[in-house]
């Protein structure tokens, strides 16, 4: 019984890979910068709007009125839902968020040693946090399904080959530079360093509630990046080095075979998602935190993939979304079904229902070691330009590399298969039995052709008596 118990109890092991695999066999991490100024506040000014609404009492201009009932969802304040009206916005959202973005902060880029540009390396990407630049991340056709809306020119990198997957790595044909980049070395040298600036007039104290510099999120090429799920802080006038370890998880093919829950995890195939080409824990998410909106909204935040007949959530349905996000927490517990019995939190929540976001069986992940150091940069400037007042509010660097050029793999592998557990079970009736397969055949000789013959052969004398 013991035997059996541990073989479908516990029928998976995660083990070390015997030998070092080279970092250019993985893609370098995709890393997504969020500027913490959100807008340029020479097109719109969220400070001197707020203040004009609640204090001076002025009635707003149809485009003051309209600029602040869509870009209050860029900013770290909980408002009076009685200054805003609409409960669902416009597919212009977008076009007011791109026409009113703050100043593109990158500035002298390199990758691997080698100056690169970073407008086309840093693509404009739409996030939790607004318009972020995102390197390294894949296109957004490899990522999302075709019912998923466009949004103007957002998330294009202009490569569509197919030369990595998750599952099996770079193609053979790959070329040395692909795309996603791959590092070849590592060490600060084959780094990515990126200069960040912001300026004077994108500074805009009531909607960061006085928070500047950089949000930055280091994630897999496939996932979509989303602050929420935590991230790297870039404050000004600072020099901050992420150092970049792989973590991958790989499972046997033989695993296919068991039970999702015994192994927990998905094959590639077993997780279909709706709006999603690329099967990940992050991505699974977002699409069951999307579910929940619009089933309980009838919308869904600016930031979600949705199609083109769906409608974008207003500041007046912040409630309903945070509801939504409540009961996606909830099922992401084990037991979470016995936190809603009571009639008041059925009230609350509704009926919850599991994402089931387990881990893909396949799984690349990166852990990160950070250091910060500050960087007087103005007085540099300023001794040796000459300067007596600049635009410039502030600069930023960051800097992030593998820390090693080789890294050792976790492999899933079959603790006990059907093999192993009859060899074993077998191995201990035979100890303190003696059994054996030769004993097997005779206790079905006896219980089967035995007795058929001893009927018979009763049947035979019991006809020759009489």
């Amino acid at each position: 019984m013991e035997v059996y118990h541990k073989w479908d109890q516990s029928p998976v092991i995660v083990t070390l890979a015997t030998k070092e695999t080279p970092i250019y066999s993985i893609p370098f991490p995709a890393v997504t910068i969020c500027p913490n100024s959100k807008v340029n506040a020479n097109m719109y000014n969220h400070t001197s709007v707020l203040r004009k609404t609640l204090y001076t009492r002025k009635q707003l201009t149809p485009e003051e009125r309209k600029h602040m009932e869509h870009l209050s969802h860029l900013c770290n304040l909980n408002y009076n839902m009685g200054l805003f009206k609409k409960v669902y916005l416009q597919n212009d959202f977008y076009e007011i968020l791109n026409d009113t973005k703050s100043s593109f902060p990158l500035q002298k880029c390199r990758f691997l040693g080698k100056p690169i540009s970073c407008k086309d390396s840093f693509i404009p990407i739409i996030t939790d946090e607004g318009i972020c630049y995102s390197f390294n991340i894949l296109d957004r056709s490899k990522i999302f399904k075709g019912r998923v809306a466009e949004i103007m020119n957002f998330h294009k990198t202009g490569h569509t080959d197919d030369v990595w997957t998750i599952d099996k790595g770079y193609s053979s044909d790959a070329p040395l530079e692909p795309y996603p980049r791959r590092a070849l070395l590592s060490g600060i040298p084959n780094a990515l360093n990126i200069k960040l600036t912001s300026y004077k007039k994108d500074y805009d104290t009531v909607c960061t509630f006085g928070s500047q510099g950089y949000k930055v999120v280091i994630d897999l090429p496939s996932n979509i990046p989303r602050s929420m799920q935590g991230y790297i802080m870039v404050p000004e006038n600072e020099v901050v080095v992420v150092g970049i370890t792989p973590d991958v998880i790989k499972t046997s093919p033989a695993l296919s075979d068991y039970d999702i829950e015994a192994r927990n995890c998905y094959f590639s195939h077993e997780k279909p998602l709706k709006y999603f080409k690329i099967y990940t824990v992050n991505n699974c998410r977002l699409e069951c935190l999307t579910n929940l909106t619009l089933h309980h909204c009838g919308c869904v935040a600016f930031y979600m993939p949705k199609a083109n007949t769906t409608k974008i959530c207003g500041k007046r349905s912040s409630e309903c979304m945070k509801i939504a996000a409540s009961e996606m927490d909830l099922s992401d517990l084990p037991d979470f079904s016995s936190l809603i019995n009571s009639t008041r939190r059925r009230k609350k929540h509704g009926n919850v229902s599991k994402c089931n976001c387990l881990p893909p069986c396949s799984e690349l992940s990166y852990n990160m070691e950070t250091s910060y150091g500050k960087w007087d940069w103005s007085s540099t400037y300023q001794s040796l330009f000459n300067l007596t007042s600049i635009s410039i509010k502030s600069k930023s660097e960051l800097i992030v590399f593998f820390k090693n050029s080789d890294f050792i793999f976790s492999q899933r592998n079959a603790l006990y298969g059907p093999l192993d557990f009859l060899a074993n079970f077998g191995g201990l009736l035979g100890l303190f039995t003696g059994f054996s397969l030769l004993s097997l055949m005779e206790i079905i000789y006896f219980l089967t052709l035995r007795i058929f013959c001893n009927c018979r052969l009763y049947g035979y004398w019991a006809g020759k008596e009489n």
